[in-house]
């Protein structure tokens, strides 16, 4: 086996220089071509599917022709973009007019009726004959007798008696047909007879109540504490007065 002489190992320098070398050659080989100008036989895919030089499908204007003709601008409308649905903008909803609330009230409840107005109702007036009862009464009370009960007989029989009076212009206690004050008190159905007080020109009851009590044969028929009865006639007409008193 042979031996061979010493090898001999490159120096790091070297080794450094080549690595650069072979990395800025292609640079300086594109740094070259871009200023020389040269021919570019690169070649572009057209819209075809066809080779042809990359500025294929380009308008070109002449030099010439694009210093003559005229400069116009021409605006163009952009074509609409259809935005995406994140872009859409939703139309604003119309709100609907807030309703209106009308406040409730709380209706007032119905006052009361106002309350009926307060008559005093009064009896009637008495009549005249009535009156002269109350006031016999009265005296009676006062002398200490009871009070006269009114009898329909009698004051039927007085009452015809006054009027009689008044048409055929009289004042007596026996009528102008003879009957005397017992028989008129029968003739209307009463069977006790007491008494009679006539009278003529008095307008009132009190009048003729004071004109009897200030004859004293009148005044002891009113204080008679035996009768109990009594019935009073008036014809105002000729102001005639009767009173039939009973047992």
């Amino acid at each position: 086996m042979s031996q061979g002489g010493p090898v001999r190992r490159p120096s790091p320098l070297a080794v450094l220089l080549v690595f650069l070398g072979a990395c800025l050659a292609p640079v300086v080989m594109l740094l070259v071509t871009g200023l020389t100008g040269g021919p570019r036989t690169d070649r572009v895919r057209t819209a075809d599917g066809g080779g042809g030089d990359e500025r294929a499908g380009l308008e070109i204007v002449p030099d010439g022709e694009a210093e003559s003709a005229p400069s116009t601008t021409t605006a163009t409308a952009p074509e609409p973009v259809t935005p995406t649905p994140a872009e859409t903008t939703a139309a604003p909803t119309t709100a609907a007019p807030p309703s209106t609330v009308v406040p409730t009230t709380a209706v007032a409840p119905a006052p009361p009726p106002p309350p009926a107005p307060t008559t005093t109702t009064r009896p009637p007036a008495a009549s005249p004959a009535d009156r002269v009862v109350e006031l016999v009464n009265a005296a009676r009370a006062e002398a200490g007798c009871g009070p006269l009960a009114t009898d329909e007989r009698l004051a039927r029989a007085a009452q015809g008696h006054a009027d009689d009076m008044a048409a055929q212009g009289y004042c007596s206690h026996t009528s102008l047909d003879g009957r005397s004050f017992a028989d008129r008190v029968r003739d209307a159905g009463h069977p006790r007879p007491g008494g009679e007080n006539i009278a003529q020109g008095q307008r009132s009851a009190e009048e003729v109540h004071e004109a009897w009590m200030g004859s004293p044969a009148h005044r002891d028929n009113i204080l008679n504490c035996d009768f109990t009865a009594i019935g009073v006639g008036v014809n105002t007409g000729a102001w005639t007065w009767v009173q039939d008193f009973g047992y």
